[in-house]
């Protein structure tokens, strides 16, 4: 399955650095899972445009599986580094589930 991957932005202008970090992660996932599928990553910002913290809502295809992670923080590079730290444990795990491991 080809990887997309589509990236909506809610209560925040849209940032090619956001994306492209999310794309980057995206990118990593795939030396555990070569098949992933689509991808949509949603980056909020609740208050105003300055204030408030991100939430980045991540929904993922791997090995057969709809994987889901939210995480919020008031740093949005941290935000998109804790919700890929656990969709890789995730993708990893559905990875080896459908090998048998």
């Amino acid at each position: 399955m080809a990887q997309a991957l589509q990236v909506t932005f809610h209560g925040i202008h849209r940032s090619e650095a956001v994306e492209q970090a999310i794309a980057e992660k995206l990118e990593g996932l795939r030396k555990f899972d070569h098949q992933l599928g689509p991808c949509h990553a949603t980056v909020t910002q609740e208050g105003h445009q300055t204030m408030g913290a991100f939430t980045v809502h991540v929904t993922l295809v791997a090995s057969g599986h709809d994987l889901v992670v939210a995480r919020t923080n008031n740093d949005v590079m941290v935000a998109i580094n804790e919700v890929f730290d656990t969709m890789r444990r995730n993708v990893k795990e559905a990875h080896d589930k459908l090998r048998g491991i």
